[in-house]
């Protein structure tokens, strides 16, 4: 990221309004971008604005995160975590069905998700340059990926299938999430389309 989200601020770093015990500033920096990311999106997740809104100095920031990208990183992070966390409370209605029908269940959640939190999916879907320093469950990509290796015949795994099965969902269900989120505002003209499109991917997935 350039200019405001790296930057540490000026030499002169202003007096911190809010006292942290250890570790504690780093949750509350990464909830303080949680909080704009859901009001503004990814333009205003900025090192300086979650610093103000946390009460500290932007200096401060470094002693948790080695560069503003990496705040950005954490807040993204949980962005993604917050997501998959809906996909596997949805899941847990469909245990027990086939692989197909799950997918189906986590493309329909993705893109629930991006419907109804617009500003936050900014951060989901936004390129990863720099990794979060730490990154707990739940995992999206992992979970896409143990449904599909339950489509690979017993005993046998074709790495180039399963990336192939990968990319045709999760490409099926991004790109159908940021066209309705765009272009389609009619709720049932979206609930028309989110059925035919991922009927037609199951057919893909299986085949």
């Amino acid at each position: 990221m350039e200019g405001d989200r790296t930057a540490a601020g000026s030499t002169r770093s202003r007096p911190e309004r809010t006292a942290y015990h250890h570790g504690a500033l780093r949750d509350a920096l990464v909830d303080a971008g949680e909080a704009l990311a859901r009001a503004e999106g990814l333009d205003g997740v900025t090192v300086r604005r979650i610093a103000a809104a946390c009460g500290v100095s932007a200096a401060a920031v470094y002693r948790h995160f080695p560069s503003g990208d990496h705040l950005i990183a954490a807040v993204a992070q949980r962005a993604r975590e917050i997501m998959a966390r809906d996909m596997f409370a949805r899941l847990s209605s469909a245990t027990g069905r086939p692989p197909i029908d799950r997918l189906r269940e986590v493309g329909e959640s993705y893109i629930a998700f991006a419907l109804a939190e617009p500003q936050l999916f900014s951060l989901v879907s936004m390129p990863m340059t720099t990794p979060p320093d730490r990154v707990d469950d739940p995992n999206a990509a992992d979970l896409v990926r143990d449904i599909v290796l339950e489509l690979e015949p017993p005993g046998e795994v074709d790495e180039g299938r399963v990336a192939s099965r990968m990319m045709l969902a999760q490409a099926s269900a991004h790109g159908l999430a940021v066209i309705l989120r765009d272009f389609v505002p009619d709720p049932l003209a979206r609930e028309q389309l989110i059925a035919g499109v991922l009927d037609r991917v199951g057919v893909g997935l299986e085949a």
